[in-house]
């Protein structure tokens, strides 16, 4: 019986591996231009293997502001060896506590990432087109919005 826990355990570490071995996490942060929500630091992460990246922010805790995004890259080509670009569409939404409001909407996003010491770190800077609709104390849309983030992942 030790031994079939043994071997079960050393399967599992493997299969763990595995998985952690194509996730990045990171930071990114920076302004936004036009009248949307911003400016602020998000947590991010990537699955390798899919194409998506997603972002969570809490620009605010009094009161309480929560935003998350999804971008499906639609290529990430390389200019060099470990230097590409990127670009893709992805969705949006948000939640204000204070004033009872939520967003949605969609995004178009580009950027250009490198990385370093055998793809372990990586750098990043994008751009999106990010109009919401804001639900709420009425209705009214956004649709200059163009957050701008600087980041880096480490992938594991």
């Amino acid at each position: 019986m030790k031994k079939l826990f043994s071997v079960l355990a050393v399967l599992f570490v493997m299969g763990t591996a595995n998985v952690f071995a194509s996730t990045g996490i990171g930071l990114q942060g920076g302004p936004t231009i036009g009248n949307g929500v911003g400016g602020s630091g998000a947590v991010t992460f990537k699955l390798d293997k899919v194409p998506c990246v997603f972002a969570v922010t809490v620009p605010s805790f009094d009161p309480l502001m929560v935003g998350i995004t999804a971008d499906w890259w639609l290529a990430n080509p390389k200019i060099q060896r470990n230097w590409g670009y990127y670009y893709g569409v992805g969705v949006a939404g948000a939640f204000d506590t204070a004033s009872t409001t939520f967003g949605i909407g969609g995004r178009a996003v580009i950027g250009t990432n490198v990385f370093l010491l055998n793809r372990f770190f990586e750098l990043y800077a994008q751009a999106a087109w990010n109009p919401m609709f804001w639900i709420g104390n009425g209705a009214h849309p956004a649709l200059v919005n163009f957050p701008i983030d600087l980041g880096f992942r480490f992938w594991f």
